[in-house]
């Protein structure tokens, strides 16, 4: 039988509804939160430790990262606004892409593609859609390299976690 190990309970202000590791950056989580709390965090997962947190104004009922690009798709149920799909650029949660949704529909779930490539949504109004996001490429290399400054928000952590930046000589 295998031993099962605790490792840290991470805190929302409401039921989580969403979860995706990241995977070009092993330790990397986002989570997202429900209507009462409305923010996609991201957790550094060796150390239990909070990156960020972004305020979406809607409950998020799913998170899915791009294989290809620096990016995560969040999905929308309950909120202030009628957007369903947001694409972000990550780790500056800039939109890239929004899908606006008639009024009341709401997400409840949603899968990435075997590709990586589209999102299917299941929603309240008893639908599935598909939405193409991302061109298959060649994935992002998950080697510490590839990492620009700024992926964990910590030098400390970017340290163990093996992020080494070279120093440009000054002139």
């Amino acid at each position: 039988m295998l031993d099962v190990k605790f490792q840290f309970k991470l805190k929302h202000d409401a039921a989580v509804k969403a979860l995706a590791y990241c995977p070009w950056s092993k330790s990397l989580l986002a989570t997202g939160g429900g209507s009462k709390d409305r923010n996609i965090r991201f957790w550094h997962t060796k150390t239990g430790t909070l990156l960020n947190k972004f305020y979406t104004n809607a409950q998020v009922t799913s998170v899915s990262w791009s294989k290809f690009l620096k990016e995560i798709v969040a999905t929308f149920g309950f909120g202030n606004h009628t957007k369903i799909l947001i694409v972000y650029t990550y780790p500056d949660m800039k939109p890239r892409l929004e899908v606006v949704g008639t009024y009341g529909l709401r997400i409840l779930s949603s899968v990435l593609s075997p590709t990586s490539t589209s999102l299917a949504v299941a929603s309240n109004d008893c639908t599935i859609r598909i939405y193409k996001l991302w061109n298959q490429t060649v994935p992002i290399d998950t080697a510490p390299e590839v990492h620009a400054i700024g992926t964990y928000g910590s030098s400390l952590i970017e340290q163990s976690e093996g992020i080494h930046h070279k120093q440009v000589p000054l002139r």
